[in-house]
């Protein structure tokens, strides 16, 4: 645990009462794969910042899921660790699942399992996020409007994850989600506009993009077309 502070002990009992090694240690070892170190950082034989620090995440998410309030809001922080080591993200929240799993108890065990899949849905927005991310850097050699539009509607997926994720963070910023919004439907529209002009699309991707265009200009669309 990553601070020191008074908990009842019924709450440390009932901690060390679901406690699995197994599942700690799978953890342990796959994080240390994704940083790059050996199996002695799970031994104790050595010792690594980094790892030790989203160990002592997990451990405080498991303390909130038992009923500790001094770390609420644990499992969030251990989403946005996860979430930010990239391709090995997704086995670890699998590794980070089946640990927390053990600590579901109590007479309402929807509401931890709603914390675990809030960690869970928050680390893998942000590793899709990065994904599409790097996919526009390739997207962006594409030539002609076969490569300019998918890049705008990813970068439009993109912005859209992010909007995701500033309300699942609890971002207080309301401009800032409507920031994400508006970039959003410009390359949404911009992709769109290319598949127009240039691709001979159907009625129905030409309706599409006059109702993003008039969206865009403050106009009312007309869907009766």
């Amino acid at each position: 645990m990553s601070q020191t502070t008074t908990i009842p002990q019924a709450v440390y009992t009932r901690y060390h009462a679901c406690y699995n090694n197994d599942t700690y240690r799978a953890f342990s070892l796959g994080l240390a794969n994704a940083l790059g170190l050996d199996e002695r950082v799970v031994r104790a034989e050595m010792h690594d910042e980094h790892h030790n620090r989203i160990m002592n995440q997990l451990t405080d998410a498991a303390m909130e899921l038992v009923g500790a309030e001094f770390y609420a809001g644990a499992g969030k922080r251990l989403g946005n660790a996860l979430g930010a080591l990239d391709e090995h993200t997704p086995l670890l929240v699998k590794h980070a699942i089946n640990h927390l799993n053990n600590f579901v108890t109590g007479d309402e065990p929807w509401v931890a399992r709603q914390k675990i899949a809030h960690l869970a849905t928050l680390s893998l927005a942000e590793h899709a996020r990065r994904a599409l991310v790097q996919t526009l850097d390739h997207a962006a050699l594409l030539p002609g409007w076969r490569g300019t539009a998918p890049y705008y509607w990813l970068r439009a997926c993109s912005l859209l994850v992010q909007a995701a994720e500033i309300v699942l963070r609890d971002d207080p910023s309301e401009s800032y989600l409507v920031e994400k919004f508006s970039t959003c439907l410009q390359s949404l529209t911009m992709g769109t506009g290319e598949v127009v002009r240039y691709g001979n699309p159907s009625l129905a991707i030409q309706r599409f993009y006059e109702q993003l265009t008039a969206t865009q200009d403050g106009r009312h669309p007309d869907v009766s077309k």
